[in-house]
């Protein structure tokens, strides 16, 4: 919720007045060749202008067929190739464009595959750029850091970290929020929705809705983000889980809620399971959690600064 989406789709206003077109891919819950088929398919869709100049070709591929709902993908056999092709199409026809990979770390089960097919496509259609968003573990920190191993190696992407606002520009967020709604807020309410949601741009702004567009007194507004915003959290929260010990890493979640040193961390982790836990595996778990934003280090100490993940660790409202 640090505004990585939001961010992207501001850019793409600026790049059509460039004359670029770009294709928003939502890569979110995707596995495997046929949902990035998929995923790009709807992000063709979303971008009409690019379908129609591919259209030709694209109808000629295996496994693609376009009616007047747009692009649809059918199994392939080959279903790399048929990447390989829709995106060859994109590259001959579109002109200058723009793809947008958001959460690419989806991907990571594809991971080599997809490697390759980048490097292809980066050095056959250099008129193709892509933007990749994601947390920093898994495909993500591959493709920022690629080994002398990896099909795109000496081919570094730019990179742009995001960060949470500080207290300040979060203050600032809110009023001009309100300004451009032409809505009054009292700074006693600036302050606790900053108190209350910190500097997460996401939180900021569900607030905001509520409290200025929905007319929600601020109270209410607070109480709805907290309410909705855990409940985001926890999805997303599963979603980081699936093929993971869920006990060790909920124990380090919950320790970290309100602050705890490594070895702390150890010694809930073994408590819950009742028996000795090597410190192999509770690095790798700190560094996954760390790696996908979830926990913070400062001189040692691990806490959690999204204080939605916070609240939803706290209260128990997931185990």
């Amino acid at each position: 919720m640090v505004g990585k989406t939001s961010l992207v789709k501001a850019a793409n206003r600026k790049l059509e007045g460039m004359g670029i077109k770009a294709i928003y891919v939502n890569l979110w819950g995707v596995r495997g060749t046929h949902g990035l088929l998929n995923a790009l398919a709807q992000g063709l869709n979303q971008e009409r202008s690019i379908l129609q100049k591919i259209r030709s070709i694209a109808e000629r591929i295996e496994g693609v067929s376009i009616g007047a709902e747009g692009v649809s993908i059918s199994l392939s056999r080959r279903p790399m190739t048929t990447m390989w092709d829709l995106l060859a199409a994109i590259g001959k026809q579109a002109g200058d464009c723009v793809i947008e990979l958001d959460e690419v770390q989806e991907l990571s089960v594809i991971s080599w595959h997809l490697l390759k097919l980048l490097a292809n496509i980066f050095n056959t259609y250099p008129n193709i750029v892509f933007i990749f968003t994601g947390s920093m573990f898994g495909l993500m920190k591959t493709l920022l850091e690629p080994k002398s191993t990896s099909p795109l190696y000496g081919r570094s992407p730019a990179r742009l970290y995001l960060q949470p606002f500080t207290r300040e520009k979060a203050a600032e967020f809110l009023r001009k929020g309100f300004q451009e709604y032409r809505e009054p807020i009292r700074e006693a309410e600036v302050n606790e929705a900053v108190e209350k949601l910190d500097g997460i741009p996401g939180w900021l702004t569900l607030y905001g809705n509520n409290a200025a567009v929905r007319k929600m007194p601020h109270d209410k507004a607070l109480q709805e983000t907290i309410m909705e915003g855990t409940k985001i959290v926890k999805d997303e929260l599963e979603h980081f889980l699936e093929g993971r010990d869920r006990t060790l890493y909920i124990t380090t979640l919950k320790v970290t809620a309100i602050s705890a040193r490594w070895k702390e961390i150890k010694n809930a982790i073994e408590t819950r399971k009742g028996s000795s836990v090597n410190d192999a595996t509770i690095q790798n778990i700190i560094e996954n959690l760390k790696a996908a934003m979830l926990i913070n280090e400062h001189e040692g100490v691990y806490t959690i600064k999204d204080p939605m993940l916070k609240t939803l660790l706290l209260t128990s409202q997931i185990t």
